[in-house]
This record gives C-alpha cells, structure tokens and sequence, in this order.
C-alpha cells in the first residue's frame, strides 16, 4: 500500500481511476477553464457517497492540484478529491494523485470478495484505526447491555434551556466485561445527549436492550452527580464483536 494511501482516502470523500481527455477545459459554467483545470473520464470509482458511486464512464472537471505536476491527456492516474460542484456536469477540487498501478491491486481484490469498493477495506482499516484511538483515550471501556432509560432532572445544576440544550439522559447498563477502566461489572448509569439538534445529533442514543462496547468518558462538573462516565463522541457506542477488533489491535 502506498505510504500515504490512507491518509488520502481520510482527507477526501471521493477518489477515482480516470485518464485525462483534454486539458484547460472545463464541463461546468461555475469553473472557468484554465491551465489548471482538465476534464478526466472516469473508469472507476475507488471510493464516494452514495451519490457518487456510479460516475464510472462519464467525464469530470478537476481543478487540478496546484502542487502537484501537472498530467499529460492520455495519463491516467487515481485522483483524490472533494468540493463538488454540479453543474452540465461534476467539477472536483484535487487534492491529491496516485499512479494508477498503485491501487490496482486493490481494484483486483474488490473483484475477488464481497467489498461494495476498491478502498472498502482501506475505509475499514481507517475506521478500526479511529475507534482504537478513541478507545485508548477513554477512561472506561465495557461490554453490556442497556437495562434502563430515563430523562435526568438537570434542573438543580442550573442549566440553562434552549434550542440546542443536551436534553441530558441516563442510561443503566448491564456490565458484563470490563475491558479498561475502575470500573465493576454490574449495573453502571451513564450520561447522554437525547437532543437531536446538530450539536448533538451524532452522539449515541441508547435503546432499551441494546448490546455493545461502550466507551466512557468521566463526567465532569455538576452533572457528575447524576453519572459518573457519558458518552458524547459517535465512537462512543460499537457493536459487541468489536471488542475482538479492539483485542487485536492491542496485541
């Protein structure tokens, strides 16, 4: 794997193998063609939003990277990019480029297993990177079960209410392993957002029954009086079986 392959696929949310067809055009009105800007044909798309998946065949402006040498029509490459504009067509901002042979291998084992794309697995390593991380800086990380749900009374800390407050829940989890932390197996409440207002919406929202590994981090202030962990960060809550993740990792 290139050296900076992963980083690449991390920075931008849509790569793809194409071969530059002209140089200093442009498809779309809102991006001027210039000696930087060339329109690539797509062959085949290393990774996107679901919106973006199905751009193998059609042309693309890319406003090419202004540290990066400059391509020749005829090259083809694999392009990483983002700041789509839509336009007659797709204009990309490059971000970054990689020969074309350095991913082919990944294109060939996309072929050969069930991954949706070329760079599923490299967004899946990318994704067990990131919880591993997150699991190393939390103070507590158990497996169990939610056994109890219930708005917390938040009224004595003096919070103030508005549109984006937390709207603060507890939530009683069944502890049946403890894998990092002070922590005893048994029932444990810990803290969360309910509000699903921007500013909260991606922290989880237990659910009676549900199972997982949970990453906890010491509540702090007046609200630790009412649990002594929570959980904020989307990472906070994995399925159960990522626990073998986790133990691999650390080995």
């Amino acid at each position: 794997m290139p050296e900076d392959l992963s980083e690449l696929v991390r920075r931008t949310p849509l790569s793809f193998l194409g071969t530059v067809v002209r140089l200093g055009d442009s498809r779309v009105a809102s991006v001027p063609a210039d000696d930087r800007t060339a329109v690539v044909r797509v062959s085949e798309v290393l990774h996107a939003p679901d919106a973006l998946k199905r751009l193998a065949g059609s042309e693309v402006t890319v406003q090419l990277s202004a540290d990066l040498d400059r391509p020749a029509v005829g090259d083809a490459a694999a392009f990483f990019t983002d700041g789509a504009v839509y336009g007659e067509g797709l204009a990309v901002r490059e971000v970054g480029r990689l020969p074309a042979d350095s991913v082919q291998p990944h294109v060939s084992r996309a072929a050969r297993t069930a991954d949706a794309m070329p760079f599923t697995a490299v967004e899946r390593d990318i994704q067990d990177a990131d919880m591993v991380a997150h699991a190393d800086e939390a103070d507590a990380v158990v497996v169990g079960v939610v056994v109890g749900l219930r708005q917390a009374d938040t009224g004595s800390t003096g919070e103030r209410v508005s549109e984006h407050a937390p709207d603060w829940w507890l939530a009683d989890l069944d502890v049946g392993h403890v894998e990092q932390g002070d922590v005893a197996p048994g029932l444990l409440t810990v803290l969360y957002p309910n509000s699903r207002d921007f500013r909260w919406y991606d922290a989880p929202k237990p659910h009676p029954s549900q199972q997982g590994m949970w990453l906890l981090h010491t509540t702090e202030g007046e609200l630790a009086g009412w649990a002594p962990f929570q959980i904020l960060h989307p990472d906070d809550y994995q399925p159960a079986q990522r626990l073998e993740t986790l133990h691999a990792a650390r080995r």
